[in-house]
């Protein structure tokens, strides 16, 4: 059987750029030099209360939150669950009218902004800016905004990671790569919760390493103070990706280049050494940005130049993401009867979507200059490099966009992880024959992307259509709701990180006919209410 064993081979294998590195980079005096202290930054945050910054324990934090209650009526601190390790996950609701509950903010009819900090838990600088950005919307300047937006604020989703000072969870997988199989306990605590509250528009706060293969293979730092980079997957509604793009990015980089702050688009590279391309953020539906633009939400990555150089320049990189997150909050606020209406016509819209999915794809590639910096003297060094750009989409696998999905097998567990990502599912009522196209699958091994970001895909199919008996009972996976990205990239074997190929819907290696079906006409489909 396809089971654990190769679900979680898939997630603990997955060295990505910041992972952990062999001995801290310190960087030279001249380098330093460029990134100062912001200066007029106040930051109300516990890293910051001392004559030197240092890393916010998680007792630290917990203290913080509860102070910050106590003295303001806006804020209050929720659980969403506890960590492999037994640590508690806590999350900050902020509005006017100081309501947790989520039908009570629901209610409201604002949008609902999640900003969510330290999935690695060794890049703290995006925990301790929501740290200091929950203050400021409890007490400070920017409270006003809760009369617009409602703000949920999780300061430190990987709580293990940030104790022990690791990238990954306890239990040694990428919380950042799990957002579509919700193996870990704390990812789907953090989607128990965007279920009850379900988010509009999603930052998820990052850093990037300075140096590492940077300079193996450039002999370069990077150099850029923050990157950006919106969901990526091919199946994000244009409609959300020109919202990313064209409301949200430019107030971004008004905001930081404001303060002479510089950015780029996200980019890694690949670990060989020979391959000097460098890559945008990938397209995985599984990473968290994508994700949540395949829910339906506006889906931001913000990495600040921080991993790999310990606390050096820390109050720079902290205010960089208290400046971005604000831009988001200040945008969104702004006209929050608009974005709420452009929102509801994108999700509306791919409901409405009847166009070929994209099940596998290429990237194209272009030529950009990077921007680096000397490691010693810390001149300017923008190197050419081939770029692949998952902007720039390829379809390989196209096939028609069926009316929905019909799984034989592991039916309840699929229900529960498809619905903690908001996809709505049904139970077929009665029995009936039905015309459908089956998947027959060959397999091809668990390789990898480049990077390691994602599984390739495991499975190779081919489609051919037949009449079967669908037994009462059977869970039904309709395409016509605005999170139907999602139950694609779940359920068509092939797609990358999917339930057949990571083992959620079990196959013994002797079967070639998965037991999930596509079923193009549902009219006939008898369904429970």
């Amino acid at each position: 059987m396809r089971g654990l064993a190769l679900l979680l081979g898939l997630l603990l294998l997955l060295p990505c750029d910041a992972s952990a590195q062999p001995t801290p980079h310190r960087q030279s005096a001249a380098v330093l030099a460029h990134y100062p202290a912001i200066a007029g930054m106040k930051l109300d945050s516990p890293a910051f209360r001392t004559a030197e910054p240092s890393l916010t324990s998680q007792d630290a934090m917990q203290q913080f939150l509860a102070a910050l209650t106590h003295d303001s009526s806006k804020a209050k601190v929720a659980s969403l669950g506890r960590s492999t390790q037994g640590r508690d996950i806590p999350a900050v609701y902020l509005t006017a009218e100081g309501f947790d509950d989520p039908a009570a903010i629901r209610a409201l009819n604002r949008p609902v902004i999640w900003l969510i900090g330290q999935q690695h838990g060794n890049e703290p600088a995006g925990g301790e800016a929501m740290l200091a950005l929950a203050s400021t919307l409890a007490k400070g300047e920017l409270a006003s905004l809760l009369s617009k937006i409602t703000v949920v604020i999780v300061p430190r989703a990987n709580v293990d990671g940030a104790a022990n000072d690791k990238r990954v969870l306890a239990s040694g997988a990428d919380s950042n790569r799990d957002h579509l199989l919700l193996s870990q306990p704390e990812v789907r605590a953090l989607h128990a919760a965007m279920k009850a509250l379900p988010p509009d528009v999603v930052f998820d706060h990052h850093e990037f390493s300075v140096a590492w293969r940077w300079v193996e293979k450039f002999n370069g730092l990077q150099a850029s103070d923050v990157m950006i980079l919106e969901a990526t997957n091919p199946s994000i509604p244009k409609p959300l990706s020109d919202i990313a793009r064209n409301l949200y990015r430019p107030a971004l980089e008004a905001a930081i280049h404001r303060q002479g702050l510089s950015s780029f688009d996200y980019v890694t590279t690949d670990p060989t050494p020979a391959d000097k391309r460098v890559s945008l953020g990938g397209t995985a539906p599984g990473i968290a940005r994508n994700t949540f633009g395949l829910r339906g939400a506006v889906s931001y990555l913000i990495e600040t130049r921080g991993a790999g150089i310990g606390l050096e320049g820390y109050q720079r990189r902290v205010s960089t993401h208290f400046l971005l997150a604000k831009a988001v909050l200040e945008v969104s606020a702004a006209d929050p009867a608009g974005l709420m209406k452009r929102l509801a016509a994108a999700r509306a819209a791919v409901a409405a979507d009847r166009s070929d999915l994209i099940v596998s794809h290429a990237e194209g590639e272009r030529e950009v200059d990077l921007p680096l910096i000397n490691a010693e003297s810390g001149a300017p060094m923008p190197t050419p490099v081939r770029l692949i750009d998952s902007r720039d989409i390829r379809p390989v696998d196209v096939r028609p966009r069926p009316a929905g999905y019909l799984v034989l097998r592991a039916g309840a567990d699929v229900a529960e992880r498809l619905g903690l990502n908001d996809v709505r599912v049904r139970e077929v009522a009665t029995g009936s024959p039905q015309d459908v196209e089956a998947y027959r699958v060959t397999w091809t091994g668990s390789r990898k992307r480049r990077e390691a970001i994602n599984p390739d895909q495991s499975v190779r199919v081919t489609i051919e259509k037949k009449t079967m008996d669908v037994p009462a009972g059977t869970l039904f996976v309709p395409m016509d709701q605005p999170a139907a990205g999602i139950a694609a990239a779940a359920l068509e074997p092939d797609s990358p990180g999917s339930y057949v190929g990571v083992g959620v819907i079990p196959m013994s290696t002797e079967e070639i006919e998965a037991p999930v079906y596509r079923l193009m006409d549902a009219s006939d489909l008898t369904l429970r209410p």
